[in-house]
């Protein structure tokens, strides 16, 4: 017979039973947080607003570390270090725009550009290198490693094939020997620079950080759509920076979306994103490289 009397409470089975926050919420505020970043330097650079609404991402950020240091949040072994770095993203953001309204020099133009994105990169390895070390992680689970040998070789020829073609378009339809030897050369090393850096950031990002944290929580195929429409809304926004155009956005938004499903799965299927790696590389020096010749030439 049971001691507890009919109608009685039955007692919490932990500390952290009762309200929680779903995980599928958190993720999706860490995403939504990302993208207003971007939103901040492309819409409202070193206005006011910006300068606003990035104290209010750091706020939210800094609410989202109190329910997780309160066991307010469901399964947080799987975001805590995740929302810290957000966290420090959301500082940084805060700090950039500051620097911006006080109209401080070499905060805008194309030498920002480069040094944000050499940050960006920087900054994705010291993450990958904190996750480890407070996580007790392992590359392998985060999709860092050769994988799969034959699809990591499909991956280099694909590679291969990208350059070469990006190389000989730019060099014969897009005007890269009107220009000059040395002023092409410069301009295609400029391309694969960025490419190479652009390719593993984002694959780092968004292959191994958010399908790694996701796959937990929605599954294989639900966390790679998932993971796919962030990755083609990412590619929009960097459209609209890029260009300034809205009409595109649709097309752009749908074109990553599915090579972000295409290369999650091939991650998934290897247990790597060496593959994916390669393969964005290639896309973005194919990309890239006529682009910036033409508009040199």
């Amino acid at each position: 017979m049971s001691d507890m009397k009919k109608g009685a409470r039955k007692p919490k089975d932990s500390p952290e039973a009762g309200r929680q926050i779903k995980p599928e919420l958190v993720t999706s505020a860490l995403i939504a947080a990302l993208y207003a970043l971007f939103l901040i330097e492309t819409i409202w650079e070193g206005s006011l607003a910006a300068l606003a609404f990035s104290v209010l991402l750091f706020a939210i950020m800094v609410l989202m570390s109190y329910f997780v240091d309160r066991g307010k949040l469901h399964k947080k072994e799987l975001f805590k270090s995740l929302i810290y770095v957000f966290a420090g993203l959301s500082a940084l953001s805060m700090i950039v725009e500051l620097l911006r309204y006080l109209n401080v020099p070499g905060m805008a133009g194309v030498y920002w550009a480069a040094v944000l994105g050499i940050a960006s990169a920087i900054a994705s390895v010291a993450i990958i290198a904190g996750l480890i070390y407070l996580e007790k992680d392992e590359l392998k689970r985060l999709y860092v490693g050769l994988g799969d040998k034959k699809a990591a070789g499909l991956g280099v020829i694909g590679l291969v094939l990208c350059v070469a073609a990006a190389l000989v378009g730019a060099y014969f339809m897009f005007g890269g020997n009107a220009i000059g030897q040395e002023k092409f050369i410069q301009i295609a090393a400029s391309a694969i620079v960025f490419g190479i850096l652009a390719g593993i950031v984002e694959e780092l990002w968004f292959r191994g950080l958010l399908l790694s944290r996701i796959l937990p929580l929605l599954g294989e195929s639900q966390g790679n759509i998932y993971q796919a429409a962030v990755f083609g809304v990412f590619e929009a926004v960097i459209f609209y920076t890029i260009t300034g155009l809205i009409a595109y956005l649709p097309v752009i938004f749908i074109i990553g979306a599915f090579t972000g499903f295409y290369w999650g799965r091939a991650t998934l299927k290897a247990g790597s994103m060496a593959a994916p790696v390669l393969l964005h590389v290639g896309l973005y020096i194919l990309l890239l490289l006529p682009i910036m010749t033409g508009l040199m030439s």
